[in-house]
């Protein structure tokens, strides 16, 4: 794991990249490289994480042995044998041990469609001397970050959005949009980001940069891969799943440094340490835990750590470790993000990072096997369709929002069911402020950006390969969540929480040949009324306790809700935005204010959008702390994150 950054176009400072490069000096400890093109029309520099072929010939960016490609690159190519095999008998020839050099030549034979033959996680811009043009990727899943933007004639690149805010000229001006995604739906959604000038390549995705008479060129970004959820599936016997889950994690685990896995104590990652060890591995475990019994699977990680025999930690996360990291937390993530299990995961990797280098997660499954509790909720409502008519479902709707509590979970569900089913997925995934309640409490800009933009039309466009009536509720659901929340939301947590300690972090289940397998299964298969998530648990129930399966889902959450109500502390700190800063010109922060002291005296269910309030200022205040248009932020507040 990495970091990237470069510049392609006339006049190119390498002074700037290296700024840029070093930003990012989190996500690549071992060595900091800078590579300038001999016509000097790109300037390419990387960060490494030392993970594969530990020699300094591998270092980056590396340059073919005839000098016409240079590449910078983040992430790991887990069939990067395969592919040196098949490479040296079209006659490539290999100075290092390195998936990277593999890259190399493999686009030297298959050019832009060598992203065709990956199985990996990657972001990777890949000079050619000769066509005067960058070649840029991103991974299938979106489990490897890019940021691109251009500015002045230039086209400028990053793993994160920070390495961007270094090149000099860079704007930050808010997309009100981004803010929109943002408070709707707890991140902001690919391909934008908080910053207007900045884009994010959306997953599965190529973009190719030329320069012709020293003018920047930049086409379209490309799709070369698509996951296709087929509407009436086919068999999949639990033993495919198995061996497929099985066959990753072995393929996961090729490193020249230590390993282990994340264990929860849910079936996911109890999966994935299974399937390590059974793949012959040894296997390190870490698992984080709360006093609070209702948030604590410690119990269930030790049986499965008792099972495999795994060399196993455990750390507890406690309000006072919330208050200690937000800062931090705020400056890696760059943008907005509402996730608060960002807090653990954050604690997870660092207490990981004390032995091992490389970690397995369960990453994936939910969204791939119709893990969520909602996946029942809409196999519910797939079977009332067919007996209850429209009208009565709307009208039971309408009569909740009248006898029911805003605080009511009944009456969400009720109310979602009287929907048409693009506006009930949108509002499934609207986790922070409900669009009715955003509109009311948006001001200035924002209601203004409110009035053209409404985040459930992004949600019904990215059906259109995945319409309900077509593929059905539960499918259309795992696309969303494939699509939007996986890249945006859970990706986004761990690549950020696991960098900020240097830990690369690999997900058996976003494995190609898992995928593809997962995408295959029926709906009907997955989830029913009484549960979620059918098919994987019938195929790992040989691996793990039958009460660890069959179990309630708990999922790795933090009791941040019990937290604002009852410790002075984290509310005090979730609380103490600025009611007078930039965040006021954009929400009515007195409404804010009273569902705050709502949720402290348990009378509402309001912690995303207190939260959400909190991190945005929070946002503001490291990234933009002047204004909220876009004035230059201070660096020394934006390196507060650093220490």
């Amino acid at each position: 794991m990495c970091g990237i950054a470069g510049v392609v176009g006339a006049g190119a400072d390498p002074a700037a990249v290296a700024r840029m490069r070093d930003s990012l000096a989190h996500r690549g400890p071992d060595h900091a490289g800078l590579w300038r093109s001999p016509g000097g029309g790109a300037v390419l520099g990387h960060r490494r994480l030392a993970i594969i072929d530990l020699d300094a010939r591998s270092h980056q960016p590396m340059l073919s042995a005839d000098g016409r490609l240079a590449i910078t690159f983040n992430g790991e190519i887990y069939n990067y044998r395969e592919l040196r095999k098949r490479l040296e008998a079209e006659g490539a020839a290999f100075r290092t041990d390195s998936d990277t050099e593999v890259l190399l030549e493999a686009y030297r034979l298959w050019g832009e469609q060598c992203v065709e033959h990956l199985s990996g996680m990657f972001a990777f811009a890949l000079w050619d001397e000769n066509r005067a043009s960058l070649f840029c990727a991103r991974d299938r899943a979106g489990e490897k970050p890019f940021y691109y933007a251009c500015v002045e004639g230039r086209f400028a690149f990053g793993s994160e959005l920070k390495a961007l805010a270094e090149w000099p000229g860079f704007p930050r001006r808010l997309d009100y949009e981004a803010v929109i995604d943002f408070l709707a739906f707890g991140f902001v959604a690919d391909p934008k980001s908080i910053w207007r000038d900045a884009r994010r390549l959306a997953p599965a995705h190529t973009l190719t940069v030329e320069l012709r008479d020293g003018r920047v060129h930049v086409r379209a970004p490309r799709r070369y891969w698509s996951l296709a959820f087929a509407p009436r599936g086919s068999a999949v016997r639990p033993e495919e799943i198995r061996e497929a889950l099985t066959h990753a994690a072995d393929e996961m685990a090729v490193a020249d440094v230590p390993l282990g896995t994340f264990l929860s104590g849910g079936v996911d990652s109890s999966a994935v340490t299974a399937a390590l060890s059974l793949s012959g591995h040894p296997v390190r475990s870490f698992t984080i835990g709360f006093d609070d019994p209702a948030y604590d699977e410690r119990v269930w990680a030790r049986q499965v750590a008792e099972r495999y025999r795994t060399e196993h930690l455990e750390r507890t996360v406690e309000p006072s470790d919330m208050v200690a990291v937000l800062d931090r937390l705020a400056w890696h993530y760059d943008e907005p993000f509402n996730d608060y299990s960002s807090i653990p995961t954050y604690y997870l990797c660092r207490e990981a990072r004390r032995s091992i280098t490389v970690a397995l997660s369960g990453d994936g499954a939910d969204e791939l096997f119709a893990g969520y509790t909602k996946y029942q909720r809409l196999a519910r409502r797939s079977e009332l369709a067919g007996v209850l008519p429209t009208g009565l479902a709307r009208a039971a709707a309408g009569l909740s929002r009248l006898a029911l509590g805003e605080k009511s979970r009944l009456r969400r569900t009720l109310g979602q069911y009287g929907m048409a089913a693009p506006q009930m997925l949108a509002d499934m995934l609207s986790h922070g402020f409900p669009l009715a309640v955003l509109r009311e409490v948006a001001r200035g800009p924002l209601a203004e950006a409110l009035r053209h933009y409404d985040p459930h039309r992004l949600v019904e466009g990215l059906l259109a390969p995945a319409p309900p009536e077509k593929v059905g509720l539960v499918n259309a659901m795992r696309h969303l969540d494939f699509t939007l929340t996986l890249p945006g939301d859970m990706l986004v947590k761990v690549d950020r929480a696991s960098m900020a300690v240097s830990l690369e972090v690999r997900a058996p289940f976003l494995h190609r040949s898992v995928m593809e397998l997962a995408a295959r299964i029926p709906g009907h298969a997955l989830a029913n009324r009484d549960s979620s998530k059918v098919a994987l648990k019938a195929a790992v129930r040989p691996w793990l306790p039958d009460a660890l399966i069959d179990r309630r889902k708990q999922g790795f959450a933090l009791p941040l809700p019990e937290w604002l109500a009852g410790d002075s502390h984290v509310g005090s700190a979730v609380r103490g935005y600025r009611t007078d800063g930039p965040v006021a010109e954009l929400l009515d922060m007195d409404r804010v204010a009273t569902l705050a002291r709502a949720q402290a005296r348990g009378a509402g269910a309001f912690t995303a959008r207190v939260y959400s309030a909190y991190v945005l200022d929070r946002w503001f205040a490291n990234w933009m702390p002047a204004s909220a248009n876009g004035a230059s932020a201070a660096k020394g507040a934006a390196r507060t994150g650093t220490s």
